[in-house]
């Protein structure tokens, strides 16, 4: 695997089971995460204004939206829902923000729970975001196993995997994570499977959703 792709690597592990040392990673982590989105791209009108003052106003404005953004980072978290055509398996990717995911445990369990820093505080995480997030297939459950997880740059990622998914039939998923703290949490879900991408937003007033794979209309 090279340099530039993002390893797998379990996140809840006995110390002697983390991944070693390599060129990618030269400082093993047992938790890691997604590279952050795009930066966005603002354009300005060009009045009578001397250009050295308007490149003033341009320079100031993307200072404060990058100090906005920095400041009040929209609580979303994001699943990539794939199959694997190696190992005949749908993987789910999670991604959440250590800080918004932090405060949920601290909230929910001990306020001096570190995620980074607490192999407890990880565990409790990862117990969690299995609990809120779930499928279903024409009314019975789906079997999701929990692979890992891992902590890079602000992020955690989990890893959860399950067999083949029927493309027809009835699928309703629930992704609740965050919410119980997060009033204003937004959990986005895409779902690639059978040459088709289907995106799906999760609130605190929506938190299921019903959907085909087949491409037929849900009624």
């Amino acid at each position: 695997m090279g340099c530039g792709a993002k390893a797998r690597l379990p996140f809840y592990l006995a110390p002697n089971s983390r991944p070693a040392k390599t060129k990618c990673n030269p400082h093993p982590n047992p938790l890691s995460l997604f590279s952050g989105r795009g930066a966005r791209s603002e354009t300005m009108s060009s009045f009578s204004k001397p250009i050295s003052f308007r490149w003033l106003i341009v320079c100031l404005g993307l200072a404060c939206l990058s100090f906005t953004a920095h400041a009040h980072p929209p609580k979303e978290s994001e699943t990539e829902i794939t199959y694997n055509e190696r190992t005949g398996l749908v993987e789910i990717v999670r991604r959440y923000r250590v800080y918004d995911s932090e405060e949920v445990i601290q909230r929910l369990f001990d306020p001096n729970l570190s995620i980074r820093e607490d192999s407890e505080a990880q565990s409790l995480f990862g117990e969690y975001v299995e609990s809120r997030f779930s499928l279903s297939w024409n009314g019975a459950p789906v079997e999701l196993e929990f692979i890992g997880g891992e902590i890079d740059d602000g992020y955690i990622w989990i890893y959860q995997t399950t067999g083949p998914l029927s493309e027809d039939g009835l699928y309703v998923m629930r992704d609740s994570s965050l919410m119980d703290v997060h009033s204003d949490q937004t959990n986005i879900v895409n779902v690639r499977l059978y040459d088709q991408v289907q995106t799906f937003i999760f609130n605190r007033s929506a938190p299921f959703v019903t959907f085909r794979l087949d491409g037929e209309d849900v009624y």
